[in-house]
Order: C-alpha cells, then structure tokens, then sequence
C-alpha cells in the first residue's frame, strides 16, 4: 500500500516561530507542556545534508543546491526502503527550553518511524486528521502546510482544533490560518501563533 510521505522542506524553516513559541510558554509559566506537531512529514537522510539552513547565510549556489536537492527528494523519498528523517519535531524540541511531552501526528507511518528512531520519548499516532481527530489534549499545537493540502480542509481543521485546550496557542501558515481556522475563536498573538479562545 502507498505510504503518503510529505516533505519537509529545509532546516530551520521554522526556527523563529519556534523560538518565539518558547519565550512565549515562559512567559505564560508553562509546566510540562503538551505540543502536538501535526504532518511534519520526512526527507531522506541522503538530501538532508543537501538542504537549505535557514538559520545561516547562503550564497547564491548554496540555494540552488539546496533547492535542486528537496525537490530531487520530492521522487526519491516515495521509494519505500529509502531511509528517512523528519526535521520539524526534532527542531521543535531543540527550540523549547522546558521540558515538554511531544506528541507526532502523520498518516505516514514510514515518517513516524522516522521519527521514533529520532526521538525515543516523542508519542507517535498515526491518523489522518481528516478522518478523525487524533485523540490528545494539546498545550499547543504545530500544523505548518498541512491543513492547505488536505483533501478535506474543513474536517481536518476540526479534527485538529478539538486537540487545543482552551487558551492553546496553534502555529499554523497564514494561508491555512485565513482560509480555515474558525472564525472568532482564534486571536493571533505572534506572526503565524494564533491562541485559542477560553
């Protein structure tokens, strides 16, 4: 059966929003959160060390070989036995200076792996959050570029929302965010954070 891999684009993509998340459980006192990062998908471990870090400078060829290798791994990581990693957990967890319980949500089951292999302490659920919700009660929850590219848009966001406690803080892209978090119960409080209503 088909696995539906997605990609991860490029290191650090994130890391700002990552970090503005962390200064933003301190401040709040956070104890043990929970984050819920939802379809953080993989590369191969073969492109990774090709790939863009956006936490560093790049010259003009250093972008070209960073684009030319994720859009190479857009075909190479499909193939079954190809060795994956997924970035985003792990960067999540490097950014938040408390401790925190991670729990990883894909339909993916080779990305989850990836995963588990990478972070022996995260929860992975396998579940594609258009069908169903994935069952955990989230401090905060991650779903950058993933609600745009479901089939059902609406199901997914709902399935997703139902995870937030109130007062949970959800990063998510600006395109899902205006298109499909429900209107009025969400306020941003940092670019691309938006806080779920009490």
């Amino acid at each position: 059966m088909f696995d539906p891999v997605g990609s991860t684009s490029w290191h650090n993509r994130h890391k700002q929003y990552f970090d503005r998340l962390n200064q933003l459980l301190v401040e709040a006192g956070a104890a043990m959160p929970t984050i819920m990062v939802v379809g953080p998908g993989a590369i191969t471990r073969f492109a990774s060390p090709f790939l863009n870090d956006a936490s560093r400078p790049a010259s003009t060829f250093r972008k070209l070989v960073g684009d030319a290798a994720r859009y190479a791994d857009q075909l190479v990581r499909r193939i079954p036995f190809m060795p994956l990693k997924s970035l985003e957990p792990a960067e999540v967890g490097a950014a938040l200076s408390m401790p925190h319980r991670l729990v990883v949500v894909d339909r993916s089951k080779r990305a989850l792996a990836a995963v588990a292999r990478q972070l022996s302490d995260a929860q992975c659920i396998p579940c594609d959050v258009v069908a169903s919700s994935p069952g955990v009660e989230a401090d905060v929850i991650i779903a950058f570029n993933v609600v745009c590219r479901l089939d059902d848009p609406a199901a997914g966001i709902a399935n997703i929302v139902q995870c937030l406690r109130p007062g949970g803080l959800m990063l998510i892209d600006d395109r899902s965010a205006r298109d499909h978090l429900p209107a009025g119960r969400f306020r941003e409080v940092s670019p691309k954070t938006h806080r779920l209503s009490e």
